[in-house]
């Protein structure tokens, strides 16, 4: 590797670092923390509205073991943003789904989200934003065809 191949693959490692402790992933909303938020965008985006998901598919998709999701979901249904129901077909089975209530908590979080990323936009521009947008999706792919090992 030469000198200059150094030099961006260090630069880069920076910027990856700061972006890490700008902590953007850690926002709480509303006194939610950022795990309570990530359960309900689960449910909100992969979650059938009737169906919901299921404990494992939450821990699963949180890249977590159900045991820590399960408070999560406590402290989500006592406020009365989830329910858990039993699955129709097997009734071993609860599924978590969100209530109205907490519906229209996830579309609030969603607005937040969406705007605080057109306010990145704007400051970029459009051309840097596709930009970006190409380049992370590059990042993505190259993540998910590597091997452990890597």
């Amino acid at each position: 590797m030469d000198i200059q191949d150094q030099s961006a693959v260090g630069r880069l490692m920076e910027v990856m670092r700061q972006l890490r402790r700008s902590q953007i992933h850690k926002v709480s909303f509303e006194g939610y923390n950022p795990s309570m938020v990530r359960v309900l965008f689960l449910l909100g985006r992969r979650g059938s509205p009737l169906a919901g998901l299921t404990v494992s598919e939450i821990s699963s998709l949180m890249e977590v073991t159900p045991p820590t999701v399960t408070p999560l979901i406590k402290t989500l249904e006592a406020d009365g943003l989830v329910l858990r129901i039993n699955d129709q077909e097997d009734r071993r089975v609860v599924r978590v789904r969100l209530t109205e209530k907490g519906r229209a908590l996830y579309q609030r979080a969603r607005e937040m989200n969406f705007a605080f990323m057109k306010r990145i936009s704007e400051h970029l521009g459009e051309e840097k934003t596709e930009q970006l947008a190409d380049l992370l999706e590059e990042v993505v792919d190259y993540m998910r065809t590597r091997t452990p090992e890597e």
